[in-house]
């Protein structure tokens, strides 16, 4: 723990330094207070009431970000909650000093059932430790379910991407599926657990083929359907998204749905991400009835909107197809960030409509 000063030596912030890190410190705040087992329990608290005024959890969603990070000034911490079970993901070695003591204040505030260690990728190594997923307190687990605007869904506390689900995308999904209709015919492309494909089922639509190379993936989409009632309506195809595309029969769809993982990790994978969005998205629009809509996203930090908008814009010059955009929407309010922190507004959707 170490204070910054500037260079008349007036405190500007007291933080984790870590000389290995690519953030050689990281503030968590601005005052002069011991960085303590109460720090935390307070942090989470106010964590946790900015979720209560944001409706989180709810009669109809039971899923949700607690912590995000510098958004809720606990950087390199993220804390996801599915029904009674907590996921945390640790990206700092500062904050994985202190994992015990986070524990200890996420037992306290929510009495979960669990709370489970997330992986966080190669990131934890740059920053000098390692993270096996497991239990980190509680009983063992086979599944968390939680619902999803009324939707019953589960995840792999244990084995899932990222913390289980992508709830970034969660109020999207609603989004995006109040744009099907009665007999739609719908397109889910990259769809994990089938989120947008289930949200358009339950607005009407006729049908949805949701395709995905994960077979863990898909067979939790297949329990999600079925729960919902929507096994009769769901296609599931284990297929590499691209693969399929270039050569599935070309039917025409009302509403498609491009959800890519990743694309560009950093500024130097960036050229040939935005050639793979405009790639991918072509192909999509290709399938797309006149008139459709086709909501494309990007989680690449790497990626601004401008960007994306004219790779989405070349793929349908090169698919011979019209589009204008409608709409641009991104993460929801339980996934705050700073001011002037344009890596955390990471994701990206564009919902454009398709001549």
């Amino acid at each position: 723990m170490v204070d910054v000063v500037d260079d008349e030596q007036r405190f500007i912030g007291r933080g984790f330094y870590n000389p290995d890190s690519q953030i050689a410190v990281r503030i968590l705040t601005r005052e002069q207070v011991t960085v303590d087992a109460a720090f935390f329990t307070q942090r989470l608290t106010e964590a946790r009431a900015l979720r209560q005024r944001l409706g989180l959890p709810s009669a109809e969603t039971t899923a949700y970000r607690l912590v995000n990070a510098e958004g809720d000034a606990l950087p390199g911490l993220n804390v996801d909650v599915y029904g009674d079970v907590v996921c945390v993901q640790i990206t700092a070695l500062g904050m994985k000093r202190r994992e015990a003591e986070i524990v200890a204040a996420l037992q306290h505030l929510l009495s979960p059932r669990a709370i489970y260690a997330v992986a966080a990728g190669g990131v934890t190594s740059r920053e000098g430790f390692t993270t096996a997923p497991g239990l980190l307190a509680g009983e063992e687990v086979s599944e968390a379910r939680f619902l999803e605007h009324g939707i019953q869904m589960a995840i792999d506390p244990e084995h899932g991407q990222k913390t289980g689900a992508f709830l970034d995308q969660r109020e999207n999904h609603r989004r995006i599926g109040q744009l099907a209709f009665p007999g739609a015919r719908v397109l889910d492309l990259y769809t994990h657990l089938g989120g947008f494909a289930l949200h358009a089922l339950k607005n009407g639509a006729a049908s949805a083929t949701a395709v995905d190379m994960s077979p863990r993936a898909l067979e939790r989409a297949k329990q999600h359907a079925q729960w919902a009632g929507y096994e009769d309506k769901l296609q599931l195809v284990e297929a590499d998204v691209f693969r399929w595309l270039d050569s599935a029969p070309a039917e025409p769809y009302d509403l498609i749905i491009v959800d890519p993982p990743k694309f560009a990790a950093s500024k130097q994978a960036l050229d040939p991400a935005l050639k793979g969005y405009r790639k991918l998205n072509a192909a999509a629009f290709r399938r797309a009835k006149p008139g459709a809509i086709v909501a494309s996203a990007s989680c690449s930090q790497a990626v601004d909107v401008e960007s994306f908008e004219r790779a989405l814009a070349a793929g349908a010059m090169d698919a011979e197809r019209r589009i204008t955009v409608l709409e641009t929407l991104h993460q929801p309010a339980d996934h705050p960030v700073p001011p002037g922190f344009s890596e955390g507004r990471y994701l990206k959707m564009l919902v454009v409509r398709v001549a």
